[in-house]
């Protein structure tokens, strides 16, 4: 008399891979932990960027220039450009910032109508009106006397004032546009 296999092995079998199967999974988690492959993603553009009004305000930075960090009482300039889509020029009438005395605006304020101005940060060289070796017109804005050491990482709250569009403040972060040369 032969026996019919019950079928247990099979199950028992079946039923250790399927514990063995949940258990890979549950282990992995998905790779979701703190450690992630997107928690050193940086972004493509490296300053601020908003809109107030038909102002736009593109690649907005702290310039330190050569510097790695400017210390309490320093200057810093600021970077960035500002693109008015509207039919009419704007002008930027102040920046104002909580970590800065005063602020110095030097070149050409006005935003012409569907056109834009750079504010050039640390680049050295004259500022203002468009010219035609310089398409668009140039502002350098100086921050005198900041109030605490300024470095990369952060972001520090900046508010631009323009006479028709209104006023936004931008976290603006700390980048060097100029950096140090290798020695």
């Amino acid at each position: 008399m032969t026996r019919r296999p019950t079928g247990r092995p099979r199950r028992s079998a079946l039923l250790a891979a399927t514990l063995l199967g949940a258990a890979a999974l549950v282990l992995s988690g998905c790779s979701a932990g703190a450690v992630t492959q997107t928690d050193t993603t940086v972004s493509s553009v490296p300053g601020s960027e908003g809109q107030v009004g038909p102002i736009l305000l593109r690649d907005i930075k702290l310039d330190p220039g050569a510097a790695v960090v400017v210390p309490a009482g320093g200057t810093i300039t600021l970077a960035g450009t500002f693109v008015n889509q509207g039919l009419v020029d704007d002008q930027l009438v102040s920046v104002t910032t909580p970590y800065a005395a005063q602020v110095r605006l030097e070149g050409t304020t006005t935003i012409p109508e569907d056109d834009a101005t750079s504010m050039v940060g640390s680049a050295p060289g004259p500022v203002g009106p468009p010219s035609p070796t310089k398409p668009n017109g140039t502002l350098r804005v100086t921050l005198v006397g900041v109030a605490q050491v300024l470095h990369a990482g952060p972001t520090y709250p900046v508010t631009f004032t323009f006479a028709k569009a209104g006023s936004i403040t931008l976290p603006v972060p700390v980048q060097a546009t100029n950096p140090v040369p290798a020695s």
